[in-house]
């Protein structure tokens, strides 16, 4: 009858991916001890040991809340590491308990394998988002990298900003990740990995933090590398002005206003006050009166090699909120965006660009991509390009993500989302969450596109560098004029001039106009 039970058992560990942990498992760090555990990576005979809810921080709760993060709170013999960490406070999920990162290694790798490190800073517009959805066991596997996922705190949580707090007043969203960053370094050579060989992956707001980073002073050090995808480094930043405004709206909300220590109001608060408020005012984002991008064109960053770029149609999928307008509406809409340059924008970007139901949301997406209006895509990415580039001593490279066909969640069956803002992470992540269910959707081309671009990042991870063997050659921005690579189907990536995508975006238009700032909402 044992044996039976124990046959059942190692069937069902086989079942789930999950193996029972052995001494090689379990790990110390600067908080105390972790039992990591063992996963089949989907579809593969590969392993990956793999950490959950590693903790980088001390909770930022009670008097820890609005402040930079602090250190681990040690902890006495050894803590599973096989549950999800909860995702940082948003709307009404997830807890103020959050300040924790994943961990995802090959399967065998020994303390001193030196293996080099990715760590993944989701997106989610700074108020959602989680790292579990972001499961980092292919990449790991595939590249023979350590990934880590972290979360930050998202909302009013990570962005509030009032008189008391200490540096990291409206930017502790930020701020967490150099934290992150910083564990890291000091404790990753513990699951074998390099600590000289760190580089920074982010997506959209995990992105727009990453800017921050690059012209942080304090950051240096931190990183040998940085991922930006769907970025511009220019847009998604509060003014000093701007942050005041927005946190005087949050104490109106939460009744704070009239107390004579506000932040010790507010931190009086139950969680749940603390979401509502923030999620009625919708937006947060990092505070700078100096946009990264100035900061970079001055020379005033830590200059480390950087891999940018962003998706052929970023814009598409905010399409979606017009559906009910008219040409009219529309056209309107671009007279309050560009003023004077409307005309000109109107015979770029016609109402009747396309036909049928979606006309005039298809073309607004156009208009949100190929401005950069929103920092996502297009020509301001191209413009930070340029900026990075400048400085020969340091390498950067950049792509525009060109299948159109990717699998997406789409809010309507027939709205044709293409390749839209966060698509291509279904290729990076197809393992958990949304992107689980969008990978099932893949075909053969498109799996074969989404290895190759795992192996470019991996690639850039390792060495700063995205070439590799059986890979089209990436050339870096500064080559020839201006080069960048298409990623494209079918065994057609290839670098192509900065003039095809400056082409493509119409940026002769929107360089020759002032940057739209305005995020076009209805």
């Amino acid at each position: 009858m044992m044996k039976k039970l124990l046959s059942c058992a190692v069937a069902l560990a086989f079942f789930s991916g999950v193996a029972s942990a052995s001494s090689n498992l379990v790990v110390s760090t600067e908080g105390g001890q972790l039992e990591g555990f063992t996963k089949t990576v989907p579809g593969t005979q590969s392993k990956v040991e793999t950490f959950l809810a590693v903790p980088f921080a001390a909770a930022p709760v009670g008097e820890n809340r609005w402040k930079s993060a602090q250190p681990v709170v040690p902890w006495k013999g050894v803590k599973k590491a096989n549950k999800a960490p909860q995702a940082c406070r948003q709307g009404d999920v997830g807890s103020e308990d959050c300040l924790y990162v994943n961990i995802y290694r090959p399967a065998g790798t020994k303390k001193d394998a030196k293996l080099a490190v990715g760590v993944y800073a989701h997106g989610g517009g700074n108020t959602g988002g989680n790292a579990t959805e972001h499961d980092g066991a292919r990449l790991a596997s595939e590249n023979n990298i350590i990934v880590v996922t972290l979360q930050y705190r998202l909302g009013a949580f990570g962005f509030l900003t009032l008189p008391g707090m200490d540096e990291s007043a409206g930017n502790f969203g930020v701020t967490d990740t150099e934290s992150a960053l910083a564990w890291v370094r000091r404790n990753i050579a513990n699951f074998g990995g390099d600590a000289d060989n760190v580089v920074l992956m982010t997506e959209s707001a995990g992105s727009t933090n990453a800017c921050r980073i690059l012209v942080d002073p304090k950051a240096k050090g931190l990183v040998d590398g940085v991922i930006l995808q769907s970025e511009d480094c220019i847009h998604d930043v509060d003014t000093v002005k701007q942050a005041q405004a927005r946190s005087e709206q949050f104490l109106k909300l939460t009744k704070c206003d009239e107390a004579k220590d506000a932040l010790s109001c507010v931190r009086k608060l139950s969680t749940e006050q603390v979401a509502a408020a923030s999620k009625s005012i919708g937006l947060w984002n990092p505070v700078s009166d100096v946009p990264a991008v100035e900061a970079i064109r001055q020379g005033k960053w830590i200059k480390v090699p950087v891999l940018s770029g962003s998706n052929k149609e970023e814009g598409r999928s905010a399409g979606t909120a017009y559906t009910d307008w008219t040409a009219k509406d529309y056209e309107a809409w671009v007279k309050r965006l560009v003023g004077k340059n409307a005309p000109e924008a109107l015979k770029l970007y016609p109402a009747d660009k396309y036909q049928g139901k979606y006309a005039i949301s298809y073309v607004i997406g156009d208009f949100i991509t190929d401005s950069g209006m929103r920092g996502l895509g297009g020509c301001t990415n191209l413009t930070l390009a340029q900026e990075l580039s400048k400085d020969k001593s340091v390498a950067t490279y950049i792509y525009t993500f060109e299948d159109s066909t990717v699998p997406t969640s789409r809010k309507f069956a027939d709205y044709d989302d293409a390749a839209s803002h966060a698509s291509e992470l279904t290729y990076f992540f197809p393992d958990a969450g949304q992107y689980q269910a969008r990978s099932a959707k893949m075909t053969e081309a498109q799996k074969a596109l989404a290895k190759e671009m795992r192996q470019y990042w991996g690639n850039f991870i390792k060495s700063q560098n995205p070439n590799g063997k059986s890979l089209p050659q990436w050339k870096r921005f500064s080559d020839d004029g201006g080069s960048m690579m298409a990623l494209r189907l079918n065994g057609q990536s290839q670098s192509v001039p900065a003039s095809y995508f400056s082409d493509l975006h119409q940026c002769k238009f929107w360089h020759s106009i002032p940057i739209v700032l305005d995020r076009g909402d209805r």
